[in-house]
């Protein structure tokens, strides 16, 4: 009797050579090429996406890779739903990218067959974050019931990029360009030079479009009418196209399921580089019983970096799960050596980033589907609405510092009392109530009790 796997989507990197992981270390000089090293920003502002890709496995959605905030920060988002029984065509990207995946499906009955060789195949649940280096070729497949929705960071910014700063997919198949050549292109609020700009940059092609037919077919050993359904010549289905009798594909076998589900590998390294066929690509974030910070009356985070997915020490990107309950706040607080782009999942929650300045760079609401850049040691703080809030942070350092600027942790509490009283011109006891108030409590306060209550299941 066959049994429904809980499990959502497939994610797979085609390894065609074996690479060590060398740390490579994120140093703000190497940025300052592109210019992104100076966030002159005075004013932020939440952002939806920009441009849409209509194809027949789905739909793409970017946000503006020139917009300033995003430059600073030196990345660039994409959005990437996937239909019941479609994939995107595989490719690579000149930057790091880190993933994550934001809704969860019905997976199918897996079928085994032949392995093939040189892949490396992983199923994907909600609350996985996917870790993809620079320069290899990945695929999406979704075999739910309904669609699989996929959050893309890449970091255009990243050392490994020795381009430009702007996003860059190399095709192995298909023909991304007829989106917009066959009018499934969607215009975002960005007309004119600017959006030309943009165009130009974003959208990329079939890497063998570009390579003589006679050639490919003495490298493939496959006819010229092969060649030219290999360049994508005719092809108008776009990035993501339809598997209409469905994949057969070499599934992981149910121990890799089972470690997974329990958490996976739990290796640091021991001394040895890892090479991409054996390092562990993805971890969950979206269990609370894991969580690294809990509080049963706010919410809970959980985080990824390299400690717990330690390719990450290579891609020098992390990320953070975040949930707060009804009207629970998130501490003010600070990134002592990353940026943090934030992308909210649910709900919504009034908030507020202040800089060196003497108004803040922001202060409103965020909700689902607007994301946030929120420079380095600009302080943050949120607070959830009635519906609670559920975000996910992506942020550039593979091991990102958060400093608290209240609770148990706070840089209140390695200040003695009696600086405290000097500096705020307040008594001593006033000092200590500042100081050891809600000292038992880290990064998420439980709000008052007329505001109490879940609002998120």
């Amino acid at each position: 009797m066959s049994s429904k796997l809980t499990l959502l989507g497939l994610f797979a990197v085609a390894v065609l050579f074996h690479v060590g992981l060398a740390q490579q270390a994120r140093s703000c000089p190497g940025r300052q090429r592109y210019g992104q090293c100076q966030c002159q920003i005075q004013k932020l502002q939440a952002l939806r996406p920009s441009q849409q890709y209509e194809s027949e496995g789905g739909l793409i959605e970017v946000w503006l890779q020139n917009n300033q905030q995003l430059q600073c920060a030196g990345v660039t988002l994409v959005r990437q739903t996937i239909r019941h029984n479609s994939f995107n065509f595989p490719g690579y990207n000149n930057a790091p990218k880190l993933t994550y995946v934001g809704q969860r499906e019905q997976g199918e009955q897996a079928r085994t067959i032949r392995a093939d060789e040189h892949q490396k195949i992983r199923r994907i649940r909600q609350g996985d974050v996917v870790a993809n280096p620079t320069g290899h070729v990945h695929w999406f497949y979704n075999d739910g019931e309904e669609q699989l929705v996929l959050i893309h960071l890449i970091d255009t910014g990243s050392n490994s990029n020795q381009l430009d700063q702007q996003f860059r997919k190399f095709y192995l198949g298909g023909n991304p360009q007829s989106e917009r050549e066959h009018g499934q292109h969607q215009q975002g609020p960005y007309q004119g030079e600017e959006q030309t700009y943009y165009q130009q940059r974003f959208e990329s092609n079939n890497i063998f479009r570009g390579l003589d037919d006679e050639i490919l077919q003495e490298v493939l050993g496959v006819s010229r009418e092969t060649v030219e359904k290999v360049k994508g010549i005719g092809d108008v289905r776009g990035h993501m196209v339809q598997a209409r009798q469905g994949l057969q594909l070499v599934r992981p076998s149910r121990m890799e399921e089972e470690e997974y589900r329990h958490g996976g590998s739990s290796s640091y390294g021991n001394g040895f580089e890892e090479t991409i066929c054996t390092a562990r690509m993805r971890e969950n974030i979206g269990n609370p019983a894991r969580a690294d910070v809990y509080n049963p009356e706010a919410g809970y985070i959980r985080t990824v970096n390299r400690m717990n997915l330690p390719i990450l020490n290579y891609l020098q990107l992390s990320a953070e799960r975040g949930v707060l309950y009804r009207n629970a706040i998130y501490a003010p607080h600070y990134n002592l050596n990353a940026h943090t782009i934030i992308y909210v999942t649910r709900g919504s929650a009034r908030v507020q980033v202040t800089g060196n300045y003497r108004q803040p760079v922001y202060d409103g609401q965020l909700s689902e589907g607007q994301v946030l850049v929120v420079p380095q040691n600009f302080a943050l703080t949120k607070q959830a609405g009635q519906g609670g809030f559920e975000w996910v942070s992506f942020k550039t350092d593979a091991n990102a510092m958060t400093n608290s600027l209240a609770g148990k942790t706070s840089a209140f509490r390695a200040l003695p009392v009696d600086m405290l009283a000097s500096m705020y011109q307040i008594s001593r006891q006033e000092a200590e109530n500042l100081k050891y108030n809600r000292g038992q409590e880290v990064m998420i306060f439980a709000p008052s009790s007329t505001g109490r209550g879940r609002a998120l299941p």
